[in-house]
């Protein structure tokens, strides 16, 4: 298994526990591991990430990118109907949730309509 997916893992992971740890801070896991120490986890996972791609620019792929942005919310909305409230103010009830929804819906749609045009553009080329 390459470096890269290991590290991929444990942000996903370490993102993860930040978002249960806002959610739910009065459990065992949050006074084990507080906002401060995974965010430094998350920084220092980042930097040895960007290090091992010798400054290499890697563009998230679509199926990533709405992987992830499907995760993110979901997590959100799972985290929400456990019981947790969120010490940021993150909820579903919000408005703030559906605006940042929307956006994030427009631009799916945005990558979606690209991805179609470079489609036509490359069967353009082979015609």
């Amino acid at each position: 298994m390459k470096l890269s997916t290991i590290l991929n893992f444990c942000i996903l992971v370490f993102f993860t526990l930040l978002f249960v740890n806002d959610f739910f801070p009065y459990t065992t896991l949050a006074e084990v591991l507080s906002k401060q120490i995974i965010l430094l986890i998350l920084i220092a996972l980042v930097i040895i990430q960007i290090a091992s791609d010798k400054g290499k620019y890697k563009k998230l792929s679509k199926k990533a990118y709405v992987g992830l942005t499907v995760y993110t919310v979901g997590l959100w909305i799972v985290l929400t109907l456990l019981g947790g409230e969120s010490q940021l103010g993150l909820s579903y009830n919000s408005p703030f949730f559906y605006l940042i929804v929307l956006l994030l819906a427009l631009d799916l749609l945005r990558v979606y309509r690209q991805s179609k045009r470079e489609q036509s553009e490359e069967k353009a080329k082979q015609e």
